[in-house]
């Protein structure tokens, strides 16, 4: 009688099989039991000697690639996460013979990986990183092999698909509100295309997991961007340095701006890396390399290649990844002195949020939110620093802003800030001078949004004996943006001389909030000196802090007074405080530059230090002109003769010579403290009528701040 087949207990084939389980040397004396139950077994293949395969990529009918004759996962598993069984051998013998041999095969890559660290570069130095490093290096060389497969297969199964052309399909308009279209059943209103749409839906799903893995079937222009991000990068030994001594500004830039670049668990800009790598986004690539660009400060090196491959991308920059991008991106121009690039920016991101509905519909997910309220407010932002208009208009947008009772009382003050700095702005650039009335109506309503502030909050003396650094740095910032809006939004009166008791109070709120303002910056860089130097987010306040310092400095030399006995009496009780001010302040810039003189803070503190030495040392019949960036250019003059009123500050020699050539005729001038010395101003913060009466000879000023960017006075980077 013959026996029926004796099936082998899993026990028994767990011993039996090699370890990690490779098909060619599965025991064959097995076949013939293996065969008798496909429902456990998979059939064994006949397969030429030396080959190898795993199951799943037969299933999938794909082309199955190892790495290397060592590795133990094909390329295809390790980008799904998923298990690789080698073909002949069983998938449900037990599920944790799998896990664990998997997770062993895990442990052994990593583990021969990192004896590559420390590694020899060209140079001959060696490369001694953290075994946090070693994990970035890991993470970058898994991303370099993925997208080397990628260019691989689309090239040879997929054909390429252009960014513009008939194979994108119809555009996709996410609107409710065209009423005409509507009637029509165009096929741009509410159609996305199936693909897009499933790519969409993917990349959605992705962001709730930790271990996020870019879709297998992504675009060529994904991985052709992949690729051209990547040779941006700086080499290992660079990186590794990067890490070590210039990354403290992390934590401190992702509390003050709100960004949610990476997950909430990258405590570093080390772990954010690691995440990125392992992401694939390019986005996420892209926001990386801003990074890098905030950290060296080479701007020129790396924000070339995130333009390039995410900011001319609209179906990359219109992710989430690519919007908070963006945003950095915004920042970094406006950190290396191009601040119309900086609006360009922000404008196109806010056009990318409208075309997508998020100005509408962001209050439904948490990260749709922030990215809006990051984006809304950037833009009126640089809009309100470089004079041109913003790009949302609040009447289209949802701009629900909870209670202080429902929501964080740091974003309720800021966002309604934001709202308020559009009526700045349209004060500001109005066709017509703005009026006392209006500017102190705009004002009134930026008391009654503080008013919801906790009692003392931003009382300076208060913020100065908190001892908590967080809460002291998030307290100094509001302070600083109250008394920033307050300042411009005064300066054209400041601007226009104290022809009455209406511009004589308009001139000294300018001046009062200028000097709160000032305060504020200098308790964050008194505060803590060594961190200041590295922190960011105080950084992008220079800008701010210049043209306070400015405003200040202007009235010690009595800008816009008429009344010089008057005037007298008021600097001799005001000028020793506003002179320590303006010193503290360049001490405060020139710490912020970290000896880098094209930095903005190094810009800065250079056009300030250049307008005191010229004040000072100017000599009779001499006139000088500075230019001031984001706000304009100031032009001092001593006449010949003798003066009335001699002044042994402004008597202090310096030996400096004249700053700059200037054709431009003067714009309005007044007299100054003294009866030999007057201060001209050109820019767009004047009286609109005085101003455009002078662009008919000073086509430069009236080129939307071009002067800002232009290539002789050194402000730009690249």
């Amino acid at each position: 009688m013959t026996s029926s087949p004796r099936f082998l207990h899993p026990q028994s084939v767990r011993t039996s099989l090699p370890p990690h389980f490779r098909p060619n040397k599965v025991d064959r004396s097995n076949q013939s039991n293996q065969s008798t139950r496909p429902s456990l077994m998979i059939q064994n293949r006949k397969m030429r000697k030396g080959t190898r395969s795993c199951t799943a990529c037969r299933r999938r009918k794909v082309r199955c690639i190892f790495p290397s004759e060592e590795s133990d996962v094909c390329s295809n598993c390790d980008r799904r996460g998923s298990t690789c069984v080698p073909q002949g051998v069983s998938l449900d013998l037990n599920s944790r013979i799998n896990d664990r041999s998997s997770q062993r095969r895990r442990v052994k890559s990593r583990h021969q990986n990192t004896q590559s660290v420390p590694q020899a570069t060209p140079d001959g130095e060696t490369i001694r990183g953290s075994s946090q490093f070693s994990d970035v290096l890991v993470a970058l060389k898994g991303l370099q092999n993925r997208i080397e497969i990628s260019l691989k297969s689309t090239r040879s199964n997929v054909p390429a698909r252009d960014v513009v052309g008939p194979s994108r399909g119809a555009d996709s308009i996410q609107s409710d509100r065209a009423p005409i279209m509507k009637l029509l059943n165009h096929e741009l209103i509410g159609r996305v295309p199936e693909a897009e749409k499933e790519v969409s839906q993917q990349v959605s799903s992705q962001k709730s997991k930790r271990n996020k893995t870019y879709p297998s079937h992504q675009p060529t222009e994904h991985a052709e961007a992949l690729k051209g991000l990547l040779a941006a990068l700086p080499t290992e030994l660079e990186m590794n340095g990067i890490f070590k001594t210039k990354s403290g500004w992390w934590n401190s830039w992702r509390e003050s701006f709100g960004l949610s670049w990476g997950d909430e668990g990258d405590s570093s800009l080390e772990v954010f890396a690691i995440r990125t790598f392992q992401t694939g986004h390019p986005a996420l690539l892209g926001s990386l390399l801003l990074c890098f660009a905030l950290s060296t400060g080479d701007f020129a090196k790396y924000l070339s290649s995130v333009e390039h491959w995410i900011l001319n991308n609209d179906e990359l920059a219109g992710s989430i990844y690519g919007l908070q991008c963006l945003m950095g991106l915004g920042l970094c121009f406006m950190s290396s002195l191009q601040p119309r690039r900086a609006w360009a920016t922000y404008r196109k991101a806010n056009t990318l949020l409208q075309l997508a509905g998020i100005h509408r519909t962001h209050r439904k997910s948490k990260s749709l939110d922030t990215i809006f309220w990051q984006l809304f407010s950037a833009d009126r932002w640089v809009s309100l620093l470089i004079g041109l208009p913003y790009s949302v208009p609040e009447n289209i947008c949802d701009l629900y802003i909870p209670p202080p009772e429902e929501e964080s009382i740091v974003n309720f003050h800021y966002r309604h800030l934001s709202i308020l700095t559009g009526r700045v702005i349209d004060c500001l650039q109005s066709e017509k001078s703005p009026t006392l009335s209006t500017v102190t109506g705009v004002d009134e309503k930026i008391d009654e949004i503080t008013a919801h502030l906790p009692f003392g909050y931003l009382d300076l003396e208060q913020i100065r004996r908190c001892r908590d650094a967080k809460n002291r740095h998030t307290r100094a910032f509001r302070l600083a943006h109250v008394y920033s809006l307050k300042a411009q939004l005064y300066m054209p009166l400041f601007l226009q001389g104290a022809q009455g008791d209406k511009q004589e109070y308009s001139r000294m709120a300018c001046v009062r909030s200028a000097r709160t303002l000032l305060e504020a910056y200098l308790l964050l860089h008194e505060s803590d000196p060594a961190a200041a130097r590295t922190d960011n987010s105080i950084k992008q306040s220079a800008p701010s802090a210049l043209t306070a310092a400015v405003i200040v400095f202007l009235n010690m030399l009595g800008y816009g007074r008429n009344d010089a006995a008057g005037a007298v009496q008021e600097r001799t009780a005001e000028r020793v405080y506003d002179d320590g001010l303006i010193e503290r302040t360049l001490i405060a810039l020139y710490s912020w530059s970290e000896d880098q003189p094209g930095s903005l803070s190094g810009q800065c503190h250079a056009t300030l230090k250049d307008l005191v030495k010229s004040s000072r040392g100017l000599h009779k019949g001499e006139r000088r002109e500075i230019v001031v960036p984001y706000f304009g250019r100031v032009t001092v003059d001593r006449k010949e003769g003798p003066s009335q009123a001699a002044d042994p500050w402004l008597e202090t020699p310096s030996g400096e010579g004249p700053l700059l050539e200037s054709n431009a005729d003067s714009i309005a001038a007044w007299p100054a403290l003294y009866d030999d010395i007057f201060l001209t101003y050109s820019g767009p913060w004047t009286a609109q009528d005085d101003y455009v009466g002078g662009l008919v000879d000073n086509a430069d000023a009236a080129a939307a701040f071009d002067w800002i960017t232009e290539p002789d006075y050194g402000f730009c980077q690249y």
